[in-house]
């Protein structure tokens, strides 16, 4: 892209960001597959078991998604790169970015711990407890491969090459679902685990992944140009600076998003393991929709990183405000198979007729959210594009944890109007709640910075 070049059509932007991010989509489908599978096998063990996964998931997907945004400072820096053709500076950000996601990795390790007598504190059942902290053992184990894994994909993706990250996530969810099949029913001699083994599985699995990808990296000839795996040595500080200062707001937007969603099943554990499992079973099926809108995300960060290293500011506008449209696009068309296959989606996921019902009516509440939640998650894709990530996070944190969550709280356990306690549903409410308002602010957001950007490189400041 040059600096003169006028922007493409929406309809020619919309064909290259779906190229590049329906792979990317596959990928991250395939991510949700596993959970999905964590689920429903938990589940069919009874739904103690499924409680297990639930609270589990919970307690990791939070400080996972955290440390991955962290790590996902690599995407706008190589993409930035690419677009100058400095294929150096790719080959180093990128070895940097593995660097990082192993001192990541190690983070959980003192977390794991705390996490039953956490629980307890919340009135979760002290076996229930107990359990959990077994599932999280497991997953702690796979999180430094994991995180080593995203970082090459982040890599991968922001030269154009998203092929491997689908083929090997799909080889993951294979390797997931044999693995749970064996520890969570006790095949081959070995005990049954129950929930438990459900994380014991991912551990083992994101190993598997790792390796796998190390490999075709390593191999495939369409990496030589930018070749990662030569020139070792030990992390330049001053690279890691660089970032940490992009990464730690984006794993700070990433943990108040997550944390929020997740929360809730820790939050609800006094009304029982039904509302517990209902609630993740609405937000896990929810969350395989938010995938498509979410890998459009990673394209546009891609895309508007490669325009403007290529110092087209007009490109990148028109880039973050096509992948906005393209993600409303996604979740305008989601919404009605959410409220028409609601039922048979909890049915998929457990046998138990309560939680069938109560997972059947919150997933109405993921139907009304899906204009919303595909428009924070472009417009973060289209800004950490621009390099903007501090902005993300404070808005995330204001209208999650000021708004949303209290919300909920009062909402969940007292009611409003004399109602009496809500329960999950105030909870949902409340995400309801933080949900718009965040995406309001954000294509503000997106607004102000891609204008800016244009009329400073038009030598054009603003007032």
């Amino acid at each position: 892209m040059s600096s003169s070049s006028a922007p493409s059509s929406f309809r020619h932007e919309a064909r290259a960001l779906l190229h590049l991010g329906l792979p990317i989509i596959l990928s991250q489908v395939a991510q949700v597959l596993m959970g999905l599978l964590d689920t429903v096998m938990s589940g069919h063990a009874g739904a103690f078991e499924q409680a297990v996964v639930g609270l589990g998931v919970s307690l990791w997907i939070p400080v996972f998604i955290g440390l991955m945004s962290v790590v996902q400072a690599v995407s706008p820096l190589i993409a930035h790169h690419f677009g100058a053709g400095n294929h150096a500076a790719v080959a180093r950000d990128a070895r940097e970015g593995i660097w990082l996601a192993l001192y990541c990795g190690l983070v959980p390790l003192l977390l794991v711990p705390l996490a039953p007598r956490l629980l307890v504190a919340f009135d979760i059942d002290p076996h229930l407890a107990e359990r959990t902290g077994v599932f999280l053992w497991g997953i702690v184990f796979g999180l430094p491969a994991a995180l080593v894994y995203r970082s090459l994909a982040f890599y991968s993706s922001s030269i154009n090459q998203t092929r491997p990250v689908m083929v090997l996530a799909f080889v993951g969810l294979a390797v997931n679902g044999l693995l749970n099949w064996v520890l969570i029913y006790g095949h081959f001699g070995l005990p049954a685990m129950g929930g438990a083994g459900c994380g014991w599985a991912t551990g083992i699995g994101m190993w598997v992944s790792l390796f796998a990808l190390a490999l075709w990296t390593a191999r495939a000839e369409v990496y030589k140009s930018t070749y990662v795996w030569h020139d070792w040595r030990l992390p330049d500080w001053d690279a890691q600076k660089r970032l940490l200062k992009l990464g730690l707001p984006m794993g700070g937007a990433g943990v108040a998003e997550v944390a929020a969603f997740c929360s809730v099943a820790i939050l609800v554990g006094r009304f029982g393991d039904v509302q517990i499992a209902a609630h993740q079973i609405a937000l896990n099926s929810s969350a395989l929709i938010f995938m498509f809108p979410m890998g459009i995300s990673a394209a546009t960060t891609v895309r508007v990183g490669h325009a403007l290293g290529a110092g087209d500011a007009r490109a990148a506008r028109h880039v973050a405000w096509c992948g906005i449209g393209v993600g409303l696009i996604i979740g305008a068309l989601a919404m009605g198979p959410i409220i028409l296959a609601r039922h048979e989606v909890a049915a998929l996921y457990s046998s138990d007729a309560a939680v069938q019902a109560l997972a059947a009516n919150l997933l109405l509440f993921a139907a009304f959210w899906q204009l919303f939640d595909a428009t924070q998650v472009t417009a973060i894709g289209a800004l950490r594009g621009y390099k903007v990530t501090v902005l993300p996070m404070v808005l995330m944190l204001a209208a999650f944890w000021l708004l949303g969550v209290p919300a909920g709280v009062w909402l969940g356990w007292f009611g409003a109007f004399g109602s009496g306690p809500l329960q999950v549903y105030g909870f949902w409410v409340g995400l309801v709640i933080g949900l718009v308002t965040v995406s309001l602010g954000l294509a503000a957001g997106v607004r102000h910075v891609a204008d800016s950007t244009v009329r400073e490189r038009s030598g054009r400041h603003p007032a």
